[in-house]
């Protein structure tokens, strides 16, 4: 048998017990995972019905882009005129760190700039952004979102500000 870090042989209900939770950790965190893949899974789709199901309807954004409305109702506005600015927008999960409530998401999202995009006329361009999310989930939907997005590479490669 096994010793414990004092010495001593674990009980068999406090083996259990560590075990109980660690599987218990596991299960929400690859749940929250589940559930960031399922939102990019709706951009990269297009499919705006899908947020729905993947956030909660009064879903706290604590970095919307300018005019965007509160709530999945803004999500769905973002993603619509990302996709009209983008059609062939292709988000890329690099990494995924959950802990308790709250995922962190490191992102690349590819395309072309073949229509209007923040007033932006369509340049032809493709683009390369990155980005990282953080989201609280509450019952297996989002429920408040965080992002940094590197903007200011999108603009340069767009042709919109000089590139150093």
């Amino acid at each position: 048998m096994g010793r414990d870090g004092c010495g001593r042989a674990p009980s068999p209900a406090r083996s259990d017990a560590r075990i109980s939770r660690k599987k218990g950790v596991l299960d929400v965190t690859n749940g929250s995972k589940a559930v960031r893949r399922r939102y990019h899974d709706a951009w990269n789709s297009g499919d705006t019905a899908a947020l729905d199901g993947i956030m909660t309807p009064d879903v706290v954004n604590h970095s919307p882009l300018p005019g965007q409305a509160d709530g999945v109702e803004g999500f769905k506005q973002a993603l619509r005129w990302m996709r009209s600015g983008v059609p062939d927008l292709t988000i890329t999960i690099d990494s995924s760190v959950a802990e308790g409530d709250r995922v962190s998401t490191r992102w690349t999202g590819t395309g072309t700039h073949s229509g209007e995009l923040m007033g932006i006329p369509a340049t032809g361009r493709r683009v390369t952004v990155s980005g990282i999310d953080i989201c609280r989930i509450s019952d297996g939907r989002i429920a408040e979102y965080w992002q940094e997005l590197d903007t200011l590479s999108m603009l340069q490669q767009l042709g919109v500000i000089p590139a150093r």
